[in-house]
């Protein structure tokens, strides 16, 4: 096989190959025998068809077979031949197949954007922190409260301050049921201010056993958007009348719901978790602003095919695959474009601050993100386990390690201001 590579674009590579006659020849003829095993043709058993009749009645079974199993092997060949390592699949065009003849075809090559010298010591971020304090965790408190709550039915028509629990469909505009759009078992309390006026009123005086029609005009300001500012007909059949019964908050509550031995102990525990999501909130800003300033401090080009393959991959994953138009397509581009491009950056920037600072990840700093992530879900423990028995996912889990450790780096060198925030959470690179 001859190849020679030139530069086509920006972090790209093409090969021209030429495949010689003979290996070309070679390749047909075991698959002309191939085909032969296994041919029929009136006169002749399975089997028993003569070559040469084989290579001219499936001349075109055996040429599709050709390049479907053939050319990735020639292409992948002249790829390692040449020491090139693809970000995405190669592209091949240009192929010039003419029996008797070599053969003859291109491969484009996307390489991995690399950063030489990348600018990331002394970025200027900001650290917000929001203290928790005591209303934070009375308010927690109060939802789980809220979520303990019991439910004793009545016998009466529903007043304000009771709960409708009801299912619920939602009607066209010819009153025919809208497929799903069914909604079962919802427990509405009249009289919370998230429930829409037009709702409360249409369930007023409801009684269980019932259906009834109701038009529901949603707020502007309605906490779904989807809805705000919308309206809506539904159908819905009433279940039940209920009335909730909120527990006291004692150390019987602390004991029966949680098993812990005091309403103290359950403060104690809740200011802990919201203090370690404050923690988790804190970092992942930080890790967000760093990323800007990186983005910012290093131009970057990205090869269009590896922006364009990561594109397939996003909305692939986001419809399921699913087939599309055209124009949905686009439209889907567009809105992923911008974060598949910023994922991108700071993949390959960081892959650069790693290898700048010799960051590695060692066999037992894998061993011991995967028993992390065991320990963290313990019902899952197993298939997780065995997901990583893959070598190829394995090295995929380290380059995660590196890129976190690459991350750890760059916020170490970093100068960050802390400050106390108020009602304002973001933290933002310092101009």
């Amino acid at each position: 096989m001859k190849q020679s590579s030139r530069e086509s674009g920006t972090w790209q590579q093409t090969l021209d190959v030429e495949v010689p006659v003979e290996e070309v020849e070679s390749q047909l003829d075991q698959l002309a025998r191939a085909v032969q095993r296994r041919a029929v043709l009136p006169g002749f058993r399975r089997g028993k068809v003569p070559l040469d009749q084989v290579r001219v009645q499936f001349a075109d079974a055996i040429e599709q077979e050709f390049f479907e199993s053939y050319l990735p092997r020639a292409t992948s060949r002249a790829i390692d031949g040449a020491g090139l390592h693809p970000i995405v699949p190669p592209l091949v065009r240009n192929v010039r197949f003419t029996p008797g003849q070599p053969l003859r075809f291109e491969a484009v090559v996307d390489l991995k954007p690399q950063v030489e010298s990348p600018e990331y010591q002394g970025l200027l971020l900001r650290r917000l922190r929001r203290p928790v304090d005591d209303s934070s965790v009375d308010r927690v408190m109060q939802s789980l409260r809220e979520d303990a709550a019991v439910f004793v039915d009545l016998g009466r028509p529903a007043e304000r301050g009771d709960v409708v629990l009801l299912d619920s469909t939602r009607l066209d505009a010819n009153g025919r049921r809208l497929p799903g759009t069914v909604a079962k078992n919802r427990r509405i309390q009249l009289g919370e201010p998230s429930v829409p006026p037009d709702l409360e009123n249409g369930l007023l005086g409801a009684e269980a056993g019932q259906e009834r029609t109701v038009e529901v005009r949603y707020p502007d300001d309605y906490g779904v958007s989807d809805l705000a500012g919308k309206q809506f007909r539904y159908r819905v059949a009433v279940r039940k009348i209920q009335e909730k019964k909120l527990r006291t908050l004692d150390d019987n509550f602390a004991r029966e719901v949680f098993q812990l031995e005091s309403l103290e102990a359950l403060r104690a525990k809740v200011r802990q978790n919201l203090e370690r999501e404050e923690e988790l909130r804190v970092r992942r800003d930080l890790e967000t602003a760093a990323t800007d300033a990186l983005i910012q401090r290093n131009t970057l080009d990205l090869p269009e095919r590896l922006v364009q393959w990561m594109l397939d991959r996003v909305i692939g994953e986001a419809t399921a695959g699913r087939p599309m138009s055209d124009s949905l397509r686009g439209e889907l581009q567009a809105h992923y474009r911008p974060g598949v491009e910023r994922s991108l950056r700071r993949e390959l920037l960081l892959d650069a601050v790693a290898r700048a600072e010799k960051i590695a990840a060692s066999d037992d700093e894998v061993a011991a993100e995967i028993d992390r992530m065991a320990q963290a879900d313990p019902r899952q423990a197993a298939k997780i386990r065995a997901r990583y028995q893959s070598s190829e996912r394995r090295e995929a889990l380290r380059e995660t390690v590196v890129e976190r450790k690459a991350m750890d780096r760059v916020l170490e060198l970093a100068k960050v201001k802390d400050e106390v925030a108020g009602e304002t959470p973001l933290i933002v690179p310092a101009r």
